[in-house]
C-alpha cells in the first residue's frame, strides 16, 4: 500500500489518535484491481498493529468512502473482503512466503434489526507485512448514508482479539470519531454481541 496515495479532495474528516498511523488511498486499491468499490479509503492503525507480541497487533479501523451505494449484504461484503485480503497478501508478501489460496474467506453474517445495517463475522487472510503467518480477524462493519452528499461510508473495525477484549473499545470509539461533510458518521455501533457492554460518551 503506499501512503497518501493521490485522490481526490477528501469529504471524510477523521482525527488521528495520539500514537495511531494513518494511511489514504483510492479504491479499488492498486493490490486488488478487481475490488468491486470505488471511491478512497481511510485507515487509522492502533500504536502496535505491526508488531507480532503487542496487543493491538493487527488491530485498526478503516471507512470506504464510495460515492455510489455498495452491496451490503453478508455475501456481498464477503466476497469483496476476500478479494482486497487475498490481493493485499499476494502484493506484499507473495515474494517472501508460501500463502495458502484457499484460506482467503471471510463468514459475515447480518446483525438481525441493527440500523443502519450491520455485519459482524471473521476474515480469514494471512499476516504478510511481519510474519508470513495465519491470521483470523474478527470484524464488524457498518453501512451509513448521507443523502445530502450523496455518499457511503463503510466503516470497518477489526482486530486478532476477541469481541470482548480492551482493544474494542479504542477501536469502536475511534470508529466514531470519523466525520462527513461537517457531521459524524454516527454513534458508535450498537452491541453486535449481546454479553458485551459498550461504554458511551
Amino acid at each position: 500500500m503506499q501512503p497518501d496515495a493521490a485522490v481526490a479532495e477528501p469529504t471524510l474528516q477523521w482525527p488521528v489518535p495520539a500514537g495511531w498511523k494513518h494511511e489514504t488511498f483510492a479504491l479499488p486499491p492498486e493490490f486488488a484491481p478487481e475490488f468491486p468499490y470505488h471511491g478512497t479509503e481511510d485507515l487509522r492503525f492502533m500504536p502496535g498493529w505491526s508488531s507480532p507480541t503487542a496487543p493491538d497487533f493487527w488491530s485498526y479501523d478503516f471507512v470506504w468512502l464510495l460515492d455510489d451505494r455498495p452491496q451490503f449484504d453478508a455475501t456481498s461484503m464477503a466476497a469483496a473482503l476476500t478479494t482486497y485480503f487475498r490481493g493485499l497478501s499476494t502484493a506484499v508478501g507473495g515474494a517472501k512466503y508460501q500463502f495458502d489460496a484457499s484460506r482467503y474467506r471471510a463468514d459475515v453474517t447480518a446483525v438481525p434489526g441493527s440500523a443502519p445495517p450491520r455485519i459482524a463475522g471473521q476474515v480469514f487472510t494471512y499476516d504478510a507485512f511481519q510474519t508470513g503467518l495465519p491470521l483470523t480477524l474478527n470484524v464488524e462493519a457498518e453501512l451509513r448514508s448521507y443523502p445530502e452528499t450523496g455518499q457511503f461510508a463503510v466503516v470497518v473495525a477489526r482486530s486478532p482479539k476477541d469481541s470482548t477484549d480492551p482493544v474494542w473499545k479504542e477501536l469502536r470509539a475511534t470508529a466514531a470519531a470519523a466525520v462527513v461533510a461537517s457531521r459524524t458518521l454516527g454513534p458508535a455501533p450498537l452491541e453486535l454481541y449481546p454479553n458485551l457492554v459498550i461504554e458511551r460518551e
